[in-house]
């Protein structure tokens, strides 16, 4: 219901509307005429029964995004999927944006926002925080109606040397990486060669961590690995499986000899190791890697030792996803064509593939007009 007052010459409007459990009011002075008052009135009475508020652009961001995510994210998204986004924003967004109303962000001041990330972040991590918070305030235009318009709709992501992105082992020093996976001479479990298998495994068939983990004995069928599931370990949560990242992560591949005969190895050394250490115990599952109590091998503790492992080679430092870059890198480097490389790896499709590994592709199209020059020569 509207009110309406003169004051000091200038009329004003009230407007008092229920929201959810209590009642709000907006108001405007400074209009000219009465009827001035009561046309803007009515245009706010209108947005309040169609759309169930009056502001527009005025919410802070923290609030709406936390309960954009929570409402309408959450209950469509993998967990995993989930505790990403939120983290993200968590971490980055709120901290940069939290305090603006939605209508006080503008383009510049956000794409300066993004091209200073380029100092800490990847340009796929930059990607995804791009996508959240352009995705938030798309809703806030197109399914909530408190914006006009997306003012980072087309915002640009800044591109970072493909070459310099990618971290990758070489042929040596992928051989050196794997020669120092053995546990040092004071290890507790020192004649597991649980390690060495698994980063054996990754870079030479391409799996992601989580698919690696989640791998059962069961999964090998001769020389074919089936990749059917992926291990989900939250912080401070507990493990799950779920299913693969894509739809395309579903997928059978050819195992090569040597990893074939390193599987056999591993198999047999886990028998010696329930045999060797009363402590070390046999899982429930016929688990292909496992912590010494049975359960799901951790990623962090991976990741740790993958680092410890990096050090005593005297490497450069990286992730165990630099064992999948690498098997593609050698893969294509080896004269694979694009379309196998994608399907071993279960990209989406051709163009991830070729995007991810551009420099690779753009020397093996080079060499490749070389040699069809000084053949027609």
């Amino acid at each position: 219901m509207a009110s309406f007052r003169k004051i000091d010459g200038k009329w004003e409007y009230r407007v008092r509307y229920k929201q959810g459990d209590k009642y709000k009011e907006k108001s405007k002075r400074g209009f000219k005429t009465k009827k001035e008052a009561q046309l803007a009135a009515a245009k706010v009475e209108t947005d309040i029964e169609q759309f169930g508020f009056s502001e527009n652009g005025e919410e802070y961001l923290d609030k709406f995004i936390l309960d954009w995510l929570e409402v309408y994210k959450k209950p469509n998204l993998k967990p995993i999927t989930y505790s990403v986004q939120e983290r993200n924003v968590r971490l980055n967004i709120i901290p940069r944006w939290g305090k603006y109303r939605l209508k006080q962000i503008n383009r510049t001041e956000y794409q300066k926002w993004l091209n200073k990330l380029t100092d800490k972040y990847s340009e796929g991590t930059i990607r995804r925080i791009h996508s959240i918070m352009n995705s938030a305030l798309s809703s806030a235009v197109h399914d909530f109606n408190i914006l006009y318009s997306n003012p980072i709709a087309k915002s640009k992501i800044p591109k970072k040397d493909k070459e310099e992105q990618l971290k990758y082992f070489t042929k040596k020093e992928l051989e050196i990486f794997l020669s120092h996976c053995h546990p040092v001479k004071k290890s507790k479990y020192k004649h597991s060669i649980q390690y060495s298998v698994l980063f054996t495994l990754m870079s030479r068939t391409g799996l992601r961590i989580g698919e690696a983990l989640a791998l059962h004995w069961s999964d090998i069928e001769g020389d074919k690995l089936t990749i059917n599931k992926n291990l989900v370990y939250p912080l401070n949560s507990t493990p799950y499986i779920s299913t693969p990242k894509t739809k395309n992560s579903t997928r059978v591949i050819k195992l090569d000899d040597h990893v074939l005969f390193m599987l056999k190895r591993h198999k047999t050394n886990q028998k010696e190791m329930y045999l060797r250490y009363p402590t070390y115990k046999r899982p429930a599952e016929d688990l292909l890697f496992h912590q010494q109590d049975g359960r799901w091998l951790r990623t962090n503790v991976v990741r740790d030792y993958f680092k410890e492992v990096c050090k005593r080679a005297g490497l450069t430092i990286l992730s165990p996803h630099a064992l999948r870059h690498s098997h593609a890198v050698h893969l294509l480097e080896s004269g694979a064509s694009i379309k196998y490389v994608s399907n071993r790896l279960g990209h989406a499709g051709i163009k991830t593939t070729a995007d991810t590994y551009l420099h690779i592709t753009e020397k093996i199209e080079n060499d490749a007009i070389e040699m069809y020059q000084q053949y027609l020569n």
